[in-house]
């Protein structure tokens, strides 16, 4: 290429419109992840395995993935109780995903992307319900180049009801956690860096609830969050990026904890980061830096990471290591300082068949809220995947999760084992 081209489009290749679809593609929100404090963004593509590119089905000029699956799961702690509190659980669910993407040139497209889920609940206490959910990583977004200048506006929406989704969840069956995210992004090619510019708004309202129907206080509440994030990024090499990024945040609503007090939660925070790919099997991400939030009870200064790696030892065989540090939003505004370690592989054992496994530690400090001190989580999960035909594909797993807390009435044990079929039109 040019010398002369600019340099997002050097960082990005002459497809760009296909390049930025597939990322948005591998873009979930973190099954078992909450707001950060300095942050609306979810989980990196790298920390969900590679895997084939889907398949369109073309309806003129639009492309089209429409995912439609179903199952049944069982769990002996729907609640997240005590041991003496346990209430189980049988759940069948139906799920059905549609993704809509106009490459209109390719240095311009719009997406559409929805996943909605049916729940019908039988609790061992006698009681049923039907909730719905919608998926962490609908959107709307629409990419466009003028000149030098790439903008991306998005909206991405969900509607959360897995209470283990937040890490200080107890007593807690539903979370019933609906969250709206508006942004702008704006990247301006200097040749030799691009200076980028972001803003979005976040609105949050959780209303918890346990199996009996009752409403859980420590569960509810809202948040309103602005955020301003300038960076810069540089090009080290064709394939690994670095630079600098700081954000500006402000944040209103009640706690959970707190007799539904509104609060205000105020930071900065600043730091280096790095990414992209070391070899053709081995990617990247590196981020650390100073965060300095400003709230009541009034809270030090602290520090943010973030390290994840993918490597694919062959075509059969996947490794992603990622271990981060952060201030996050749990219920509410109320905050918690969090540290987690994750690991996870993926073997095809066969053609069709294939076997996964991960594990996480998570330690916890509540610093604010009704009920503040010191957790920690230990989770794994097995999962066998089953894929007949192309367009069918089968999945059995066990998750195991302890939760260990300065008080007994926060601490649980859960075992869920699952099993799922999906087709893909």
């Amino acid at each position: 290429m040019s010398s002369q081209m600019p340099l997002f489009f050097r960082l990005l290749g002459p497809h760009l419109g296909t390049i930025a679809l597939i990322q948005v593609c591998l873009f979930p929100i973190a099954a078992k992840a909450q707001e950060r404090v300095r942050t609306s963004a979810g989980r990196l593509p790298i920390e969900s395995f590679r895997s084939v590119p889907e398949t369109f089905l073309h309806i003129g000029p639009f492309q089209e993935v429409l995912i439609g699956s179903g199952g049944v799961a069982y769990t002996d702690n729907a609640n997240l109780s005590p041991s003496a509190d346990k209430v189980s659980r049988l759940r069948f669910y139906q799920d059905l995903s549609l993704e809509t993407t106009w490459v209109i040139s390719h240095l311009n497209l719009l997406q559409f992307k929805l996943g909605g889920t049916l729940y019908e609940d039988f609790f061992g206490n006698g009681r049923t319900k039907v909730s719905t959910g919608i998926s962490p990583d609908s959107l709307i977004q629409f990419q466009f180049v003028v000149s030098n200048l790439r903008v991306r506006l998005f909206d991405q929406f969900s509607y959360v009801q897995d209470p283990n989704t937040n890490p200080t969840a107890t007593n807690t069956a539903y979370l019933n956690n609906l969250t709206n995210t508006i942004g702008a992004v704006l990247d301006a090619d200097f040749n030799l860096f691009i200076l980028s510019l972001a803003a979005d708004y976040t609105y949050n309202n959780q209303s918890g609830s346990n199996a009996e129907g009752q409403s859980n206080g420590n569960t509810t509440g809202t948040r309103n969050s602005y955020r301003v994030t300038p960076s810069v990024t540089f090009q080290l090499s064709p394939t690994v990026q670095y630079g600098l990024n700081a954000t500006f945040t402000r944040t209103t609503g009640s706690g959970g904890e707190n007799g539904g007090a509104s609060q205000n939660v105020n930071s900065f925070s600043v730091g280096p980061f790095m990414h992209g790919k070391l070899s053709t099997r081995t990617d990247f991400d590196l981020s650390v830096g100073a965060l300095i939030p400003r709230t009541k009870p009034s809270l030090p200064p602290t520090y943010y990471y973030s390290a994840i790696i993918r490597h694919q030892f062959n075509r059969n065989w996947q490794l992603i290591f990622s271990a981060a540090h952060d201030l996050i939003f749990t219920t509410g505004v109320d905050l918690t300082e969090e540290t987690t370690v994750r690991l996870g592989t993926e073997l095809n054992l066969t053609r069709f068949v294939s076997v996964g496994g991960s594990s996480f530690v998570n330690f916890g400090d509540e610093k604010t809220g009704g009920t503040t001190g010191n957790f920690a989580q230990y989770g794994i999960e097995l999962g066998l995947g089953w894929k007949p035909h192309k367009r069918w594909s089968t999945g059995l797993t066990y998750d195991f999760l302890r939760r260990t807390a300065d008080s007994a009435a926060n601490s649980y044990i859960q075992n869920t084992i699952a099993f799922n079929v999906s087709y893909k039109f």
